[in-house]
């Protein structure tokens, strides 16, 4: 889809950091953009004004995307509310961490309900429209924990592996056609998502997976779309003999991931996810 002007895009998870940095480069390439997050979520108003001041249409359209009933009825309200939808992008998520026994089968759900089932949803939903229209790109954010399998993180391993698998099979299923499917694997990133909120209590990461600003994922999106690419891993550094190594000898990484560093940053994380839990959050107000 090289011509973005004028198109419409929903972004789920808006409200986030991630959500902010996407909803801003897409506006930044004058598409049109319908917003979405739970009802009461902080600055999501904040973030539909600032970008309507760039010049664009913004809507914003409230989900709980643990409920069904609200997932299935997103496309339609989005669509209500600013027109028929040329790209979507799945950015909501949540993230547990910890050893797998501790997570909970609450938690278990509920992770595997937003960051995979909703997003499978709200693509079969977005789907028959686009085709019809021959106009559309989906983008689901994942992570690089959808290529490989660091420890501790096994719930969220899983939907993240969901989420790049189904996105490919997707692409493949419908080849050529007039809608593509991109997965965007983010690693490290500075300020915002799970490493961000925990950045200044965990230990300093080996050099191949420095932090990066959010912004990086905005940009990241802009290519997938522009570009018709099928995957962008997003680091500071080249990242692919990561990824080989996880597919083509995963004991060797299950062993690498048992290095002291590697055990004591699962460690340090856990302590520090424990310890923001037992504090309330502090709102981060958009840029």
């Amino acid at each position: 889809m090289e011509q973005l002007q004028g198109t419409n895009a929903l972004v789920t998870g808006a409200a986030g950091g991630l959500g902010h940095a996407i909803a801003r480069a897409l506006a930044a390439e004058r598409v049109n953009l319908v917003l979405s997050d739970l009802e009461g979520t902080p600055f999501l108003d904040e973030l539909a004004d600032e970008l309507r001041a760039r010049g664009v249409r913004v809507e914003a359209v409230t989900a709980d995307l643990t409920q069904r009933s609200d997932t299935e009825a997103l496309i339609e309200k989005s669509e209500e509310a600013l027109g028929p939808i040329d790209i979507l992008v799945n950015n909501a998520g949540l993230e547990f961490g910890g050893p797998f026994v501790g997570n909970s089968l609450d938690e278990i759900e509920a992770i595997t309900d937003v960051n995979l089932k909703a997003l499978m949803v709200l693509t079969r939903q977005a789907l028959p429209g686009m085709l019809s229209r021959r106009r559309g790109h989906v983008v689901n954010i994942a992570s690089l924990a959808g290529k490989t399998t660091p420890p501790s993180l096994a719930t969220y391993v899983a939907t993240k592996h969901g989420v790049v698998g189904f996105t490919h099979s997707l692409r493949a299923e419908l080849g050529s056609g007039p809608v593509s499917f991109s997965a965007i694997c983010p690693a490290f990133v500075g300020r915002e998502g799970m490493y961000g909120r925990l950045e200044a209590d965990l230990p300093e990461p080996p050099w191949y997976l420095k932090a990066f600003p959010p912004e990086r994922v905005g940009e990241a999106v802009v290519s997938a779309i522009r570009d018709d690419r099928a995957e962008i891993i997003v680091n500071e550094r080249p990242l692919k003999w990561l990824v080989a190594l996880s597919s083509l000898a995963p004991g060797l990484m299950a062993k690498a991931a048992n290095t002291p560093w590697a055990r004591r940053f699962s460690e340090e994380a856990e302590a520090a996810r424990a310890r923001a839990e037992e504090r309330p959050p502090v709102p981060t107000p958009s840029d």
